[in-house]
């Protein structure tokens, strides 16, 4: 029973409305990103470089507003602002469906991030409400990967059969479903405890961004989801290289989807049992090599086969992790908001880094950046682990549970 209990969220309401916004809106972008890139390249006739610079301008603008709400996560409407920016991005994405001008795209792009990153910011600031925001990450997560199974199997069809334009308005489509759990949101923050960066800062105050702790946490969500993208935004691609056809890789994609619930779904489970460090640097290394596999996989079937089976079993479960230690740094949500705004800086600068490296140097070389990425994540990780370990050695004489464990 007790097994059981660990597989059960605190509360599905939290899980639901938070995984919705936070990944049906804020992160659809980047589960839709190998089609993307490729339907851009073929319907605009752009070259990878090009298609890297058009997702990263919207993923700038998601950066953007994710960061412009972070130091009011304390008391803002979480709710409305998750429900106004859901309806900006699908208002965006239903105009990028008909426009064929690349500039006037980029410029409605901007606007579908500017919604997808209040969708971000507010629904992962609601992690940090919960009693073990770590485990409520994971269970998000497990949500997450089963949308990201649909959208596999679904947008390889739709952009087989209609191209951008359709990927746009599938997007819209997916996006219009979150509005059905965005409302079991709640509205304001309900902290339960004071940050450990922070005791006696004022509720609201935005001072706790300045913290070295949140500063290095938000660097490693940015170099963390860099690392990511630069090799995800060309999965397909690189597919299509060792002989994969389009059918064929999304079958893989979907099936790779599929394993990837045991990776949050083990966060889920295990929580902090062994505490945050081993399994977030187990996280970290893990996540990086299966990058290098698919992207050094260019001439081996079996390398990229193998690196993208285990694409989502390194990624949600290091994901679970991080979004649990920002949300454990501050339980009024401010720095793990802040900290997608980072990623989703990942998510901008990702593509165009891997675009110019590839142009460079090719696949190679984009697996040079990777792995410099992999060492830089380790080491911001270390001051926010740090700062939590301080924590739980100052509560534990108050804390006698803690104690004996």
């Amino acid at each position: 029973m007790k097994t059981i209990r660990n597989l059960l969220p605190e509360s599905w309401a939290l899980v639901f409305s938070a995984a919705g916004s936070a990944y049906g809106v804020g992160l659809l972008g980047l589960w839709a990103l190998p089609f993307l890139i490729s339907a851009i390249i073929n319907d605009l006739k752009l070259n990878e470089v090009e298609a890297g610079l058009l997702m990263s301008a919207e993923f700038g603008f998601t950066m953007l507003a994710s960061l412009l709400i972070a130091p009011f996560m304390g008391r803002a409407p979480r709710r409305t602002l998750a429900l106004l920016g859901t309806l900006l991005a699908i208002v965006a994405n239903l105009i990028s469906a008909n426009i064929d001008h690349i500039y006037t795209l980029a410029a409605v792009r901007c606007i579908a991030g500017i919604g997808a990153g209040l969708a971000l910011a507010c629904g992962n600031a609601s992690v940090s409400s919960a009693k073990q925001p770590d485990r409520i990450a994971g269970h998000m997560n497990v949500l997450s990967v089963v949308l990201m199974i649909v959208v596999m199997l679904g947008y390889a069809k739709v952009m087989a059969l209609y191209g951008l334009s359709g990927l746009y308005y599938a997007m819209a489509a997916t996006m219009a479903v979150m509005l059905l759990a965005i409302p079991a949101m709640q509205q304001r923050s309900t902290s339960i405890a004071p940050s450990p960066l922070s005791p006696t800062a004022k509720s609201g105050s935005g001072n706790i961004l300045l913290s070295l702790p949140a500063i290095c946490m938000m660097l490693a969500m940015f170099v963390f989801q860099a690392r990511d993208t630069m090799g995800w935004a060309f999965v397909e691609r690189i597919g299509t290289m060792v002989g994969y056809s389009g059918a064929e890789l999304g079958m893989l994609l979907s099936l790779q989807s599929v394993v990837g619930l045991i990776g949050p779904l083990l966060a889920a489970i295990i929580g902090k049992r062994f505490g945050l460090s081993t399994p977030v640097i187990l996280a970290i290394l893990l996540s990086g090599g299966t990058s290098l596999a698919y992207v050094l996989g260019e001439h081996s079937k079996f390398l990229y086969t193998a690196g993208v089976m285990t694409i989502c079993v390194t990624y949600f479960y290091a994901l679970s992790y991080l979004t649990g230690l920002a949300a454990a740094l501050d339980r009024e949500g401010r720095v793990v908001a802040a900290a997608s705004g980072f990623l989703s800086l990942g998510l901008a600068v990702g593509p165009a880094i891997s675009g110019g490296l590839i142009s460079m140097g090719g696949f190679t070389l984009a697996a040079w950046g990777i792995g410099v990425t992999v060492v830089l994540t380790l080491l911001l990780v270390i001051v926010p682990l740090a700062s939590i370990r301080r924590e739980h050695s100052t509560a534990s004489p108050v804390l006698p549970e803690a104690a004996a464990a």
